[in-house]
């Protein structure tokens, strides 16, 4: 009996272990299912081709640009998308460093352009997520839908000079100012059209086509602390008009263009920012941090210049001022071919905003051909060229004796003076 009761207890102790065994192979085989499906969820040790996540051709000004889809990578990679409600991107180290990933394009010859990613690649890689390649050449192929310049800092030098350095105005890199270092206008036109554009996509969603807009502040402002580095803001004020003649009514809201950079000398920028506000004094607020400049008639207001030489004449950086010649007849830059930056360049002076002096560019040119301005519409323009005795009112009209050169002057200066105002 006593036997048997042992034997019963030995086979009772083995089955116990057997089972044990099995409930912690089983804990063991759960655990190791989890980390796999977290490695894959999670994106871990995953090496991405961004070639296969990269568009490079030309934007709607005919630049180069570049657009990462980093939707499709977060998408691959089974990544939650900061672009969905509830989702912070600030929560997901790895999806926040892919979400700033920043490109920069430089050209090598022809169409082929030097691809570079910047990133935080030690984030990404403590995830599992490594780049196959950060630089590599592409060619340009056609208009890219959606894609805007991605403007990145050059990374550092294998030998960098000991201390903080900040780039001078005139310099590749982040901006501290609209102005380089000779004090005249850096070219804005890429940023002024990218304000346009999300401007004329939120009114239209909102009212379709029957609405107004005004533009009642712009600013340039350089934050000292956050991500951003700097930001231009237009505030607008858009009112839509009923057809059946009800009342009116309007929206306020701020387009912010961030991350301003100039590289190869064009000026390009990292994202855009459309921000609803309660009321026109909530959109013109300008934030406590940082350092405002607004911007007035859209360009910088620089005290102590003139916008005119001594003939009266605009005055565009970079050309010769006007001279006179044998004949008596005043010359100046506009009789030659205007290009976009001697226009940017202009800046605004004490008594004329940027703006205005753009339509004086344009006056200016019929003033040569001694058109008589009216004396109600163009007082301002009248008062001012009747001050200098080169001028005389003359008819007839003389003005189709203007050369083509003059004749494309005149729409470039009123194309970009449009930009400035809308």
């Amino acid at each position: 009996m006593g036997m048997k009761e042992g034997t019963d207890n030995s086979e009772r102790s083995v089955k116990r272990r057997i089972c044990l065994a099995w409930i912690l192979s089983g804990i063991v085989l759960g655990v190791s299912l989890l980390i796999a499906v977290l490695s894959v969820v999670r994106g871990h040790t995953t090496e991405i081709d961004l070639q296969n996540y990269v568009n490079v051709g030309t934007d709607a000004g005919g630049n180069p640009a570049v657009l990462l889809d980093v939707d499709a990578i977060l998408n691959d990679l089974r990544l939650p998308n900061p672009n969905r409600p509830g989702v912070n991107a600030a929560d997901y180290p790895e999806v926040y460093a892919l979400c700033t990933a920043q490109m920069r394009l430089k050209p090598i010859d022809g169409d082929h352009m030097r691809v570079t990613v910047y990133a935080d690649t030690e984030t990404l890689k403590r995830y599992g997520i490594t780049f196959t390649k950060t630089t590599w050449e592409q060619q340009l192929k056609g208009f890219v839908a959606g894609a805007t310049p991605t403007p990145v800092p050059r990374p550092p030098s294998e030998t960098p000079a000991p201390g903080p350095k900040e780039d001078p105005p005139d310099a590749d890199g982040y901006l501290t100012s609209l102005l380089d270092a000779d004090g005249n206008g850096l070219n804005l036109r890429a940023v002024c059209e990218a304000v346009h554009n999300e401007r004329d996509l939120l009114c239209k969603e909102i009212f379709g086509n029957n609405y107004d807009t005004t533009k009642t502040q712009t600013a340039f402002i350089v934050y000292t602390e956050g991500r951003r580095k700097n930001l231009y803001r237009a505030s607008y004020t858009a009112t839509y008009r009923p057809e059946d003649g009800s009342e009116p009514y309007s929206i306020w809201f701020t387009v912010d263009v961030y991350d301003l950079l100039r590289a190869d000398g064009k000026i390009t920028y990292a994202g855009i920012d459309v921000s609803m506000c309660d009321s026109e004094e909530e959109s013109k607020r300008l934030p406590d941090k940082g350092t405002v400049e607004k911007l007035w008639g859209g360009g910088v207001r620089v005290e102590g210049k003139k916008g005119f030489d001594l003939n009266g004449f605009v005055v565009f950086p970079g050309y010769p001022t006007s001279y006179r010649l044998a004949n008596g007849v005043y010359w100046s830059p506009t009789y030659d071919a205007l290009d976009e930056d001697a226009i940017w360049k202009l800046t605004a002076v004490d008594g004329h905003s940027l703006a205005n002096l753009l339509r004086y560019a344009r006056k200016e040119i019929y003033a040569r051909y001694y058109m008589a301005f009216d004396p109600k519409s163009e007082r301002e323009f009248r008062q001012h060229y009747n001050a200098y005795d080169w001028y005389e009112e003359r008819k007839p009209d003389l003005s189709r004796l203007m050369t083509e050169t003059e004749r494309s002057n005149i729409r470039l200066l009123r194309e970009i003076q449009s930009l400035i105002e809308k």
